[in-house]
């Protein structure tokens, strides 16, 4: 059986918090890229609740020495950050050394653009910071060499202004597909 893995480090979007199937963006992931390949794809999940940009700078060396046979790293990281806000200089320099650890890995790197938030006690004073750290990603991925994944437009999807329904994380991961499908 021919197979491939994904490595899929992140937050509660990533982990699929909410979802009311218990599911995630990487367990959909692997099924699309499955059924449109005819190949099998195992999508690791480290996607972790309420996790900032630093907390997952912190656990990703162990994580990316672990999964060798990973080509490829998904990254969506941001969400958590918006609350404080964390300093987009900060914000940055986390997200640039991940893209360091990552590429010295040999893997290829997608990252995703943050989706815009609604109204949450958590997050109602800082919600535009989603687009502070989304145009510092799509700046960086020129800088660095590494593929975005727009996440914008899915407010639809929201249940609770932050978190996805089970379409919605279906939707990130068809987004994600089309970026791996299309990788060179």
């Amino acid at each position: 059986m021919i197979w491939n893995e994904i490595l899929c480090l992140g937050d509660s979007l990533t982990y699929g918090a909410r979802d009311r199937f218990g599911r995630s963006y990487p367990v959909e992931l692997g099924k699309i890229l499955t059924e449109k390949t005819g190949e099998f794809y195992i999508c690791h999940n480290y996607g972790i609740n309420g996790e900032t940009s630093a907390d997952i700078l912190r656990r990703s060396w162990n994580i990316l020495r672990s999964n060798k046979d990973c080509k490829i790293a998904l990254l969506l990281i941001g969400t958590n950050d918006t609350k404080s806000p964390t300093p987009v200089d900060v914000y940055e320099d986390n997200l640039r050394q991940l893209i360091m650890s990552i590429k010295a890995h040999g893997m290829k790197l997608i990252v995703g653009t943050l989706p815009e938030l609604e109204f949450s006690p958590f997050y109602v004073q800082n919600r535009q910071y989603t687009e502070i750290y989304s145009s510092k990603i799509r700046e960086m991925s020129k800088q660095y060499g590494f593929e975005v994944c727009e996440l914008s437009g899915m407010q639809m999807h929201l249940i609770d202004g932050v978190h996805f329904d089970n379409e919605g994380y279906t939707e990130i991961a068809k987004r994600f597909s089309s970026n791996i499908l299309n990788l060179k």
